[in-house]
């Protein structure tokens, strides 16, 4: 199906700063619900696909080119594997939801990566808080010790999880 309509607006990246901090989360939080709740998403939300609308001032996302589907098992798996990074229950993380989302083989004895990967996801992901700009940096110190995880274990990456790694890096490095 193909649709158009002119919406007339100002990309989001050339807005205001107080703008953009204002819509970021709004962006977040319309990614998230297209992944976690409806199960399709747009997978290309760079600066030339988000404007912010003359008329309301609202977000608005254009260009449904890249777009991506999640089945219902996986947004379960995704939405249980958010919720045991953010209690820091690793042991969940690492022994189900791993596997669950089909990024370790279901037979695969997790016990020697636990330790490893809670080492990384503490100090690379939650204990940088929401500072972007140094979170940002804490990810880009870790990555060398991430890819060596992943070409020492029997990762896999599940294809709809690159688009959705895309898709929120794109949105956070607008935000910085």
């Amino acid at each position: 199906i193909l649709t158009t309509e002119w919406i007339q607006g100002v990309k989001l990246a050339d807005s205001s700063p107080e703008k953009i901090r204002e819509l970021i989360p709004v962006g977040v939080e319309l990614f998230l619900t297209q992944l976690l709740d409806i199960g399709a998403f747009h997978s290309d939300p760079h600066p030339g696909n988000l404007l912010v609308t003359d008329d309301e001032g609202v977000l608005c996302l254009l260009d449904y080119g890249l777009t991506a589907e999640v089945d219902l098992a996986a947004r379960e798996a995704m939405t249980n594997a958010i919720v045991n990074l953010l209690y820091r229950d690793f042991d969940s993380l690492v022994h189900v939801d791993a596997k669950q989302l089909g990024f370790l083989p279901h037979d695969f004895d997790t016990s020697e990566l636990k330790p490893i990967l809670t080492k990384v996801l503490t100090g690379g992901v939650l204990e940088s808080g929401s500072d972007l700009r140094k979170r940002k940096r804490k990810l880009q110190e870790i990555s060398n010790e991430l890819n060596e995880i992943f070409f020492r274990y029997p990762f896999q990456v599940p294809p709809f999880f690159a688009l959705v790694t895309r898709g929120l890096g794109l949105l956070e490095g607008i935000a910085l």
